[in-house]
């Protein structure tokens, strides 16, 4: 698998990154080895989980494959992420300090290669974290520090104040990002691009919506992730039923015919190929989801097909600011 820099200063990450969240719940411990297995064979390298899921499950689980699997963690890049989930979650360090340590427990490590602040907190400024990423570098207990959700000024902010205040480089930002979820292209990305942090995506295949299983009109298949969405998540019916949404996945269905491949194999190749991404963090509840996926790590669509692509899930711009700065200076956001 194509390995590309995590940003100006992090290290080599393949193509396709893996995402651990379905493990401890869609997932039993079984067929999360078996995945991890099948990951590390097509030539994957970072294997991305959080505190979060499955309420430490997952992470309980990658450390038991881990310990079971003799040399494979010379191989693999381990990413965490804390802040959520637990009493007295926030960004304060004296809370991040406990959840990565009960992160390391659980992964059975001392050390990851990627630590993630998982989100911002209203209460607490980003400029409170600055000396525990210092920190926790200095300490051995992680190689290379990043955040996930953030915002592009908290991006780009954090990252001057590490480099101004002598700290480990942001080395990543962790973001949702699809052909269905492109409105990170206005601020996010761009910031992360100009601090010299890379790009990972969580969600390329819009939370099922890109696979090509669901029609037009035809309410979704009972035990689908998009059956059980909550009606307040980004992936519910009622959001993306509409006509932009299908008139992108008529596209991407076009596109996939024309290279052979499916639905969800263009929108990832789609995906690592946009400017600023380093990877896209493919997840799956079977083993056959993920290997179909792995099967686009070495895609590239080429120049008309990503044109296509784009062009149909281009959002609508809103008219200030970006309207208005697309107007007189030629901004894309990119």
């Amino acid at each position: 698998m194509e390995t590309r820099q995590l940003g100006r200063s992090g290290p080599a990450v393949s193509r396709f990154a893996f995402g651990t969240m379905t493990f401890g719940g869609d997932t039993d411990e079984a067929a999360a080895h078996e995945m991890l297995d099948a990951y590390v064979e097509a030539g994957g390298t970072l294997i991305d989980t959080a505190d979060i899921y499955g309420s430490g499950a997952s992470e309980r689980i990658v450390g038991r494959w881990l310990s079971a699997r003799p040399g494979v963690r010379e191989r693999v890049l381990i990413a965490t992420k804390g802040r959520f989930g637990f009493p007295g979650a926030s960004l304060t360090p004296a809370y991040l300090r406990t959840a990565l340590d009960a992160g390391l427990a659980r992964l059975g490590v001392d050390q990851v290669d990627l630590y993630q602040v998982h989100g911002p907190d209203d209460e607490h400024r980003v400029d409170e974290i600055v000396e525990f990423l210092a920190e926790i570098v200095a300490a051995g207990k992680a190689r290379h520090v990043g955040v996930s959700n953030f915002a592009g000024w908290q991006v780009a902010k954090l990252a001057r104040l590490l480099a101004e205040r002598g700290g480990p480089p942001l080395v990543s930002q962790q973001i949702q990002y699809s052909l269905l979820a492109r409105a990170v292209e206005w601020e996010v990305v761009p910031a992360g691009v100009d601090a010299g942090v890379g790009t990972l995506l969580y969600g390329p295949l819009g939370q099922g919506w890109l696979t090509g299983k669901y029609r037009r009109d035809q309410r979704p298949p009972v035990g689908t992730r998009v059956a059980r969405a909550e009606d307040m998540t980004s992936e519910a019916w009622h959001r993306r039923n509409t006509e932009e949404v299908w008139s992108v996945i008529e596209v991407l269905r076009d596109v996939a015919h024309a290279h052979g491949v499916t639905p969800g194999q263009a929108a990832l190749a789609w995906a690592a190929d946009r400017p600023g991404v380093t990877a896209p963090i493919v997840g799956a509840r079977t083993v056959a989801q993920l290997r179909e996926s792995l099967a686009a790590a070495a895609l590239h669509l080429g120049e008309e097909a990503n044109t296509r692509l784009t062009e149909a899930s281009t959002p609508l711009t809103p008219n200030y600011p970006y309207g208005m700065l697309e107007r007189i200076a030629g901004w894309h956001g990119e």
